[in-house]
């Protein structure tokens, strides 16, 4: 018969799956490397499933640990929130916000343009390609380029992003640039698809974030695909071809159907919905 689930043992190995070991999480949490390994096996005796794989270099995370730290990363959220509260923040809810690299730096930005300090929600701006998993709570609104296909998500359309080619207007007339390419996981993005397949043999740098190619650009370095709320927000750019309506996307607020009703959210929502029916740009600093 399964022992019901300590919740300290929870917080501890969630300490010891972050500092990679059971000396780093000592430092961090005060309790001595036996206690935490005894801690860790009671969490594994309680969830009857192994966790860890004891090696001679120390712990390994196995395929069901990494299932849990999904789980537990939302429930040191959670008890960070109820710690911010407790120290006069108030009741209200941190509002996380995933998006791809530049919407996310559009958020910043232009924080202000959705956002003060006296709102009832606190943001939370996480950059990256991942559609993270709204079901699981892992964010609270996604910014997608398509509407939501499962049935417990609910998406508002709040615009579009269109794509165009660039280069700095520095450049001498006639000039013959090589083109930005796009490597690891951006290389299966729309854009590192679309250099792949129209200049693929003409990239003289590659990188694997496409939001480190504007300095490239604004340099005179080479030409790059860049949404047009980005190329156009600076002056030292010019537009050489485009924008491209192959390349044209959607932009959604996306949210679960349970949790879009909820005050805060609901905030959340309505600011960013209003601040992205502007049709923003970056700020143009250098």
């Amino acid at each position: 018969m399964k022992r019901n689930i300590d919740w300290e043992d929870l917080r501890l190995f969630l300490a010891v799956a972050k500092a990679g070991g059971l000396a780093g999480a000592a430092d961090k949490t005060g309790v001595s490397s036996a206690t935490l390994g005894r801690r860790v096996a009671a969490l594994e005796k309680s969830l009857d499933v192994r966790l860890v794989e004891r090696e001679a270099r120390g712990y390994q995370l196995t395929a069901a640990a990494h299932d849990l730290l999904r789980y537990l990363e939302d429930m040191d959220q959670t008890a960070r929130s109820i710690d911010a509260w407790k120290e006069g923040e108030g009741l209200r809810r941190r509002i996380r916000i995933s998006a791809g690299d530049w919407t996310a730096r559009l958020l910043i930005d232009n924080l202000s343009s959705f956002w003060t300090p006296d709102a009832g929600w606190l943001p939370e701006i996480l950059a990256d390609l991942r559609n993270r998993d709204i079901a699981r709570r892992q964010i609270d609104i996604g910014i997608r380029n398509s509407r939501p296909k499962q049935a417990w998500l609910a998406g508002q359309k709040v615009g579009k992003v269109q794509y165009a080619a660039y280069q700095a207007a520095k450049v001498a007339k006639g000039a013959e640039l090589g083109w930005v390419g796009l490597v690891e996981d951006d290389a299966h993005s729309p854009t590192g698809l679309w250099l792949k397949e129209n200049h693929g043999t003409d990239a003289v740098i590659t990188v694997n974030k496409a939001s480190l190619a504007l300095s490239l650009v604004r340099k005179g370095n080479a030409r790059m695909l860049l949404p047009t709320f980005v190329g156009d927000a600076y002056p030292d750019l010019m537009r050489i071809e485009g924008p491209f309506d192959t390349m044209e996307t959607e932009r959604w607020l996306v949210m679960h159907q349970d949790e879009r009703h909820e005050p805060t959210v609901r905030q959340a929502v309505s600011a960013l919905t209003k601040f992205l029916k502007q049709n923003p740009i970056l700020s143009s600093f250098s």
